[in-house]
């Protein structure tokens, strides 16, 4: 008799979407608001259930408005949770396809990427790797 509780493989499987959609959702309703949006929460709700949502409200809303206030701390800590679900879902679906390792390593990499994520998001962490790569090509342009 199969049994109700799901293994470790499934519940990891079933619980980082779950956040990472939970954290879409807060983060769209959040950066909408920011910018003045008319229904911030309704946006956020319509991103969680139409997959395509996030790719319209990124090419046609943000692009086309600019935003009213600084980010909050929820949005931040909700970016900071989708990034590092996206980098976790695009690493462990390279490894083989067997549901148990791909299980394993998707919550390995998720909590691993956290703080990675939160140095990005919080501190700027890609102003670190951009910036010595800018001096260096000012430098080979000859442009100071």
């Amino acid at each position: 008799m199969p049994s109700i509780v799901p293994s470790p493989a499934e519940a990891t499987l079933f619980f980082v979407p779950v956040v990472v959609l939970v954290a879409t959702s807060l983060w769209v309703s959040q950066n909408a608001a920011a910018r003045g949006h008319g229904f911030p929460n309704l946006l956020g709700a319509l991103v969680a259930f139409v997959p395509v949502g996030l790719v319209a409200y990124l090419l046609f809303f943000v692009s086309g408005s600019s935003r009213r206030r600084p980010p909050s701390r929820t949005e931040r800590a909700a970016l900071a949770v989708m990034l590092a679900g996206v980098a976790s879902y695009a690493g462990a679906f390279t490894l083989p396809p067997d549901p148990f390792t791909q299980g394993r390593w998707l919550i390995v990499a998720f909590v691993a990427l956290l703080p990675v994520a939160y140095v990005v998001v919080y501190r700027r962490g890609h102003r670190v790797v951009t910036e010595p790569l800018r001096r260096q090509v000012r430098q080979r342009l000859g442009r100071q």
